[in-house]
C-alpha cells in the first residue's frame, strides 16, 4: 500500500472530547524532534524528517492507530518510527516546543477547522501563491490549475521562485516570459470552453535584505502580480523594520510574502516594529 497523500485522509466521525488528551500530530512532532536531538546518525535524520513530515500528514495519527491502520501509509514513516509513535500514543507525552517549533499549525488540524467550520472554505476563491516545475515545485501549471479548480476556485497565481534563488531552482526573466506564453495558451483553453477560471501571471521576487528585488522592475510589470519575500539572513537578531519598509516600498512588489520568515526547526521570526510603525506613517508611501 502506497503512503497517504495530502488529499486522501480518512474522515473520523468520532472524534475525541479535548479533554481526553489525546496526543496530536503537532506532539508527535515535538516528541519526533526531541528524539532526534538525542539520536545520532541516520536515526537522527529519521527523526527530523519524520518531525517535518508530522505538519503535512493528513491524519492524525492517533486516528490512524485508531482505525487499524497502519503508521508506515504516512510519508517519513517507516516500522521503527511506527513503534516509537504508537507506543506515544498509548502512552501520550505533552512536551512544551521550543520557540524556534512553536505555534506550527498542521495540515490535519487545519482540516478539523474547516470541517467544523465549513463556511470558512467557502470564503476561499482562489490562492495566490505556489510553485510549479518550472522552479521547485512537482506540479505542472495545468495540474496546480486542475487542482484548484476541482477546490472551486476562481484562480490562482503561479509565484515560482526567482533566479538570485537558486537552490530552490529559480528562474530570469526569458523563462518568465515562456512561462507567460504557456499560461496564457491555458487561460484561453479555459475560455474557449466557457470555464471561468484564471491563471495569474506571477512571480515570488527574491527579495534582498534592503527590499530590492533580482529582476527587472519594467519586466515585472507586464506581470499580473508581485509576490516579494525575504530568504536570506532569516536568523538575525535585530530589528527588521526598515528591511520590511523598503521591501512595502518597493514599487514593483504588490505583497510581502511569508513577511516573518520563520522556518521549523531553523529560525524565530524575524523582529520588527512594522505594524507600529505603519500607524505613525499612516500607510506606506506617506511623509513620516
Amino acid at each position: 500500500m502506497g503512503k497517504l497523500r495530502a488529499s486522501e485522509g480518512i474522515r473520523s466521525t468520532n472524534r475525541r472530547a479535548p479533554a481526553e488528551r489525546t496526543i496530536s500530530n503537532r506532539q508527535i512532532a515535538e516528541l519526533l524532534a526531541l528524539a532526534g536531538e538525542k539520536a545520532e546518525g541516520y536515526k537522527r535524520k529519521a527523526f527530523f524528517r519524520a518531525a517535518h513530515a508530522a505538519f503535512v500528514w493528513p491524519v492524525e495519527t492517533a486516528e490512524l492507530v485508531e482505525s487499524g491502520r497502519s503508521l508506515t501509509e504516512l510519508p517519513s514513516i517507516g516500522p521503527f518510527l511506527a513503534k516509537e509513535i504508537t507506543g506515544w500514543i498509548n502512552n501520550p507525552e505533552f512536551p512544551t516546543p521550543p520557540p524556534v517549533r512553536r505555534n506550527f499549525l498542521t495540515l490535519a488540524e487545519a482540516d478539523q477547522i474547516l470541517t467544523i467550520h465549513p463556511e470558512m472554505r467557502a470564503r476561499l476563491k482562489g490562492d495566490l501563491q505556489m510553485h510549479t516545475e518550472w522552479s521547485d515545485g512537482s506540479g505542472t501549471i495545468r495540474d496546480m490549475a486542475d487542482a484548484a479548480i476541482g477546490r472551486g476556485y476562481e484562480y490562482i497565481s503561479i509565484t515560482d521562485h526567482t533566479k538570485g534563488l537558486k537552490i530552490a531552482g529559480g528562474i530570469d526573466e526569458t523563462q518568465l516570459a515562456v512561462q507567460a506564453d504557456e499560461i496564457q495558451k491555458i487561460n484561453r483553453d479555459f475560455e474557449n470552453r466557457g470555464q471561468k477560471f484564471q491563471v495569474l501571471r506571477s512571480v515570488e521576487l527574491n527579495l534582498s535584505p534592503g527590499g530590492e528585488g533580482d529582476l527587472d522592475c519594467d519586466f515585472l510589470r507586464s506581470l499580473d502580480l508581485v509576490l516579494g519575500s525575504f530568504h536570506s539572513k532569516l536568523r538575525v537578531t535585530e530589528d527588521q523594520t526598515e528591511r520590511y519598509l523598503a521591501a512595502l516600498e518597493n514599487p514593483c512588489v504588490h505583497i510581502l510574502g511569508h513577511p516573518r520568515g520563520r522556518i521549523y526547526e531553523l529560525s524565530h521570526r524575524l523582529e520588527s516594529e512594522l505594524a507600529a510603525r505603519l500607524r505613525t506613517r499612516g500607510g506606506v508611501g506617506q511623509g513620516d
